[in-house]
């Protein structure tokens, strides 16, 4: 009788123990699965940096035709000091007004550079805000498993302990 609350201790540890494998197995699926799921993450963050870029380019682009009509507005200046004086100052003044306009556009053009760089520095925190969210679940999940293992020793100590009970009976 003691040869077969043996052996099925036995068989009960043995079956703990693929239990265990089996623990070790999802640990390790569901830490790829994280790690897919990170480098998605990432895969969205670099599409939107190119965007990001794509718009900076834009703006660069701008500031350069900005430049050339500066250039031009020089050229034209210098043109306008050979004609008459009053046509000069007429011609000036609606320069003025067109360099007030680019200004104005300049001045929009970097708040909206301003508003790209604190859009992403709020998605770098919202990006340590997701990873470590993401580490909490983990130590959730940890959790769970290291709980699932203690109620199965306890029950493995159960047995070993009626096992010794129906020992000390035998006796």
């Amino acid at each position: 009788r003691l040869s077969l609350i043996d052996t099925e201790l036995l068989k009960l540890s043995l079956m703990l123990t693929e239990l265990l494998k089996l623990s070790l197995m999802l640990t390790e699926l569901l830490r790829l699965s994280l790690i897919d799921t990170e480098l998605l993450k990432l895969s969205l963050m670099l599409t939107e940096l190119l965007r990001l870029s794509l718009m900076l380019t834009e703006l660069l682009r701008l500031s350069l035709i900005d430049t050339e009509l500066l250039k031009l507005s020089l050229m034209l200046t210098e043109l306008l000091k050979l004609s008459l004086i009053d046509t000069e100052l007429l011609k000036l003044s609606l320069i003025d007004t067109e360099l007030d306009k680019l200004s104005l556009m300049l001045t929009e053009l970097l708040k909206l550079s301003l508003i790209d760089t604190e859009l992403l520095r709020l998605s770098l925190m919202l990006t340590e805000l997701l990873r470590l969210s993401l580490i909490d679940t983990e130590l959730l999940k940890l959790s769970l498993m290291l709980t699932e293992l203690l109620k199965l020793s306890l029950m493995l100590t159960e047995l070993l302990r009626l096992s010794l009970i129906d020992t000390e009976l035998l006796k």
